[in-house]
């Protein structure tokens, strides 16, 4: 039987956790990872992370990797289709994990890419009740996730490096920053591919743990954590955690506005 649970580490020790695998950001094809990890540098047989939107660059980086995967890795959890197509290219058979933030909102879509992927990743941007429909509809297990905190901008462009030139500031590569006109709260982070916008409150979706899908995804990389057996302890029982949030879980996204003069 597979783990069930898929981490992505920060700066916590590399402990072996039950029913627990690692997912690995790798270095140099991630954006907004407090911390990434060399493909020598990590166990065999283990997942690996690409949150990228790669260049031609980043492409042929990568392709320079593919000797190592029949060793390193086990399962890979990607966002850019050009992953799917060199290690479908290159006869690489490794597990295929697609985690497109924002793509997989309906069982139509999630069905489309089972097709060419092992499991995909659902998106939070759609409510417990349309997630539970999509459940029910999907060809093969799809994976959920489950903690963490929620990425809602990715751009490849150093934003917080023009944000402090403009307002004068010292350069951070992390900052909380204001919407003016909702007030929202966002934690910019920002390296060296680009910048990546998350919720300042960390989501918890612990509602869905007696749920059969191929994986929970929990994302530790902004959470200080020294041991991730300790912190698996407390999310199972049902620890409370402070400043956390239920996301879209119970509030549907807008995304038409009404007509004009709020007729519907």
């Amino acid at each position: 039987m597979k783990n069930r649970f898929l981490i992505i580490p920060g700066k916590c020790t590399l402990e072996k956790v039950s029913n627990c695998d690692f997912l690995f950001p790798l270095q140099g094809f991630c954006v907004g990872m407090s911390q990434t990890f060399s493909l020598e540098s990590i166990p065999d047989c283990s997942y690996v992370y690409v949150n990228c939107l790669l260049d031609s660059i980043q492409i042929e980086e990568f392709q320079k990797l593919l000797p190592l995967f029949p060793k390193k890795v086990k399962g890979i959890v990607f966002e850019d289709l050009g992953i799917l197509n060199i290690l479908q290219e290159n006869h690489l058979h490794v597990e295929t994990i697609f985690y497109g933030t924002h793509a997989i909102c309906s069982s139509y879509t999630a069905n489309a890419f089972l097709q060419d992927v092992d499991t995909v990743i659902l998106s939070n941007d759609i409510t417990k009740e349309e997630i539970e429909k999509i459940l029910q509809k999907v060809t093969k297990k799809v994976g959920l996730y489950i903690f963490g905190h929620l990425p809602y901008m990715y751009s490849r462009r150093t934003l917080l490096t023009n944000y402090s030139k403009h307002y004068s500031l010292d350069y951070k590569n992390q900052r909380i920053v204001k919407e003016q006109f909702s007030k929202q709260e966002f934690l910019v982070v920002e390296d060296a591919y680009g910048t990546m916008f998350y919720d300042t409150r960390v989501f918890d979706g612990r509602v869905f743990l007696e749920k059969d899908v191929s994986y929970f995804l929990i994302d530790l990389h902004l959470e200080n954590i020294s041991s991730v057996k300790n912190f698996m302890d407390d999310f199972l029982r049902g620890k409370d955690f402070p400043n956390s949030t239920d996301g879209f879980l119970y509030r549907k996204t807008i995304y038409r506005l009404p007509p004009k003069g709020g007729a519907k």
